[in-house]
Parts: structure tokens; C-alpha cells; sequence
């Protein structure tokens, strides 16, 4: 390990500090049959704060019905865009970040080509549901 801002989780894997604890190894989510690699992060504030048992939780469930949630993205963002097809959601969004909050929210942000300022956050857990970046950050 290289700085005081890197440390080992026993869930997250490596994991650097940068306004949030970044882990080192992207995750794969495939989407309308594409494979995208996303940063994954968990929230924090300052350095001194830890990685919290319900982040932990969180991403240990994430992963474990991961399927579960790629399919439950794709239609939730269907809805959101009015049964936009496969093809011309992938042509819109580009997710880049899973982000955990301290309470163990797991939210999916999209870039979205059709309105560059404010993308979209897929919230997968505990509850389901979309909205603006504007609105979850």
C-alpha cells in the first residue's frame, strides 16, 4: 500500500480515499446486452471516516442479486422513458458509479447524452426507484 489514504476492506477489497472510498476494481454491469465497467464507491465525508457495516451489507447483497438488479434497472428506466426501447436506452445512458451511502443505499448514476448537467441515479436498494442526479445527490 502506498498512502495513509489506501486501507483493506474485508468486503469492499481495496479500496483509496478521494471523497469517498473508491474501490480499486471496477465492477461489470451488463445492460440491454452490453457490458459496462463501473467505479464503485462508498460514501464518506472525510478519510477518518470508515467504511460502515451497512455499506458493507449493502454491497455484499448488491452482488450477491446482481442479475436481479441489472433486469430491474432496465425496466425501471424503460418506465422512466416512457418504454423506450433496449437500443435507444443504451445509445442514451452510460452508467458510471454504483454508489453506497452510510445507510446502505445503493444508487446506479447514469451520464445521460440528452441532458449532459444532470444524469440519472437508479436506486436499487433497499427500495426501487429513479430519479435525477439533481434530486439524489
Amino acid at each position: 500500500m502506498a498512502g495513509t489514504n489506501e486501507i483493506v476492506n474485508k468486503v469492499f477489497g481495496e479500496v483509496t480515499f478521494d471523497v469517498g472510498w473508491k474501490v480499486k476494481e471496477p465492477i461489470n454491469i451488463t445492460l440491454w446486452g452490453k457490458v459496462y465497467s463501473v467505479s464503485v464507491e462508498a460514501e464518506a465525508y472525510y478519510e477518518t471516516d470508515k467504511i460502515t457495516e451497512e455499506q458493507e451489507n449493502a454491497y455484499k447483497t448488491f452482488k450477491s442479486v446482481l442479475s436481479e438488479k441489472q433486469k430491474a434497472t432496465e425496466n425501471l428506466l424503460s418506465k422512466w422513458f416512457d418504454g423506450a426501447s433496449s437500443e435507444q436506452l443504451s445509445e442514451q445512458l452510460t452508467p458510471t458509479n454504483l454508489i453506497i451511502n452510510d445507510e446502505g443505499e445503493c444508487a446506479l448514476l447514469f451520464d445521460d447524452e440528452e441532458d449532459e448537467d444532470n444524469g440519472l441515479a437508479v436506486i436499487l436498494l433497499p427500495e426501487e426507484d429513479v430519479q435525477t442526479q439533481d434530486e439524489y445527490l
